[in-house]
């Protein structure tokens, strides 16, 4: 069995995962009893196991697609977990580690050493940005903001133009030799916000997507795992790393959950937001709420 295709072991998965249950099912009076189901049971956890054990980008496909296969329903545990765990081993194997001349450059604010480097230097650099919003002695909320006649804020940008402002503001910030490209390219042609790329010294590329959302859009709470972990940061040069970047207008425009009240605050819904990514998708995924509101006389009420 060590030497079985991952796809005759996916095949082996649908035939017999589909006529057997988890061993969590025995006894259960609503389940049908199919003979032998321990011994099935403990071989199909194997055939997960091995894949869940694999770092090939196949097995991770693999294990997607039989997530989605609704005759392996009852299995959708086992398979959700063995997916998570692949993808966590396979961008730990792709990891590398940096040299002492890498680490160096780093230090000095030069060059980022890998794709754990480059996503810290992103989200230092809309740190940065959102303190100069909500402290700077400028109005640093209009890039986000129509204005009437008399400069009062009325409704928030479409997103487009609060992208191209945050864009803007990464190049300026960002070292010249990385690269800020808007509608990025990525793996089975989706496109995320915004790419941060950097081409190492060893012709290394690896990039940092980054998906922006304003408090208000229809998939605030789902496009964190729906785009940027499921589209996204599965692109092997991003090592899955990715940036889910908030823009927040004040509580009236807040998006409500599908359970529970909506937020009170940028520091309140970035901390919900945070909640929902499992151990090992917050190791590489960063939220960021940035209050570009303007806490100042004639904003909009939240």
């Amino acid at each position: 069995m060590n030497d079985l295709p991952e796809g005759t072991i996916a095949h082996l998965l649908r035939l017999l995962g589909s006529s057997a249950q988890p061993e969590r099912y025995r006894g259960a009076p609503d389940r049908i009893v199919v003979r032998d189901v321990p011994r099935r049971a403990r071989f199909v956890n194997g055939l997960i196991g091995r894949l869940a054990a694999s770092h090939s980008s196949e097995a991770g496909d693999l294990l997607r697609d039989l997530v989605q296969d609704e005759t392996l329903s009852n299995w959708n545990e086992e398979l959700l977990r063995a997916r998570e765990a692949q993808r966590v081993l396979r961008r730990d194997h792709g990891y590398q580690h940096p040299g002492i001349d890498d680490v160096r450059g780093t230090l000095r604010g030069g060059r980022p050493a890998n794709v754990a480097d480059l996503a810290a230097l992103v989200v230092d650099c809309l740190e940065g940005l959102a303190v100069e919003i909500n402290q700077g002695d400028a109005d640093g909320w209009e890039p986000f903001w129509n204005q009437d006649g008399d400069g009062d804020r009325t409704k928030p940008k479409r997103e487009n133009s609060c992208r191209n402002a945050i864009a803007k503001e990464l190049k300026l910030r960002l070292p010249s030799s990385v690269e800020t490209s808007l509608e990025a390219h990525h793996a089975r042609e989706t496109r995320s916000d915004l790419r941060v790329s950097y081409l190492g010294p060893r012709n290394q590329r690896f990039h940092v997507p980054v998906e922006i959302k304003r408090c208000r859009h229809e998939d605030l709470w789902t496009a964190i795992e729906s785009q940027l972990i499921g589209k996204y940061t599965i692109d092997p040069e991003a090592g899955g790393y990715g940036i889910y970047l908030v823009l927040w207008f004040g509580k009236r425009y807040a998006k409500r959950p599908p359970k529970g009240e909506r937020p009170d605050t940028p520091k309140e819904l970035e901390e919900r937001l945070r909640g929902k990514l499992t151990e090992g998708q917050a190791r590489r995924i960063s939220v960021c709420v940035m209050d570009v509101s303007g806490n100042a006389p004639g904003s909009p009420p939240s």
